[in-house]
């Protein structure tokens, strides 16, 4: 990414984001981490210099969508698999 002497502390910050959502993951209040920056060119992915153009904005979709689908697939699995009886409704169904 093109962010000059910044970028080393970028990819620092980067390095230690995984081990510090590890620290703070919780069952009822998971952390999930999605890397944006591999793959992002600051010089060709930013309209201004800071905010995504078209091609920006695709590639980021392109990391967050599998991982926003991954995530709720999860958390959907883990509510149907907590679901008591009692929370469960049956609706009768007729033609």
């Amino acid at each position: 990414m093109g962010f000059g002497s910044y970028n080393t502390v970028i990819q620092n910050l980067n390095k230690a984001i995984p081990t510090w959502a590890q620290g703070l993951n919780k069952t009822e209040s998971p952390i999930w981490v999605v890397d944006q920056y591999t793959g992002f060119n600051g010089g060709s992915d930013l309209r201004d210099g800071v905010h995504p153009n078209k091609g920006g904005d695709t590639k980021m979709a392109n990391i967050w969508y599998p991982a926003l689908v991954h995530a709720l697939g999860v958390a959907k699995a883990d509510k149907a698999a907590t679901a008591t009886v009692a929370d469960k409704v049956e609706v009768p169904f007729t033609a």
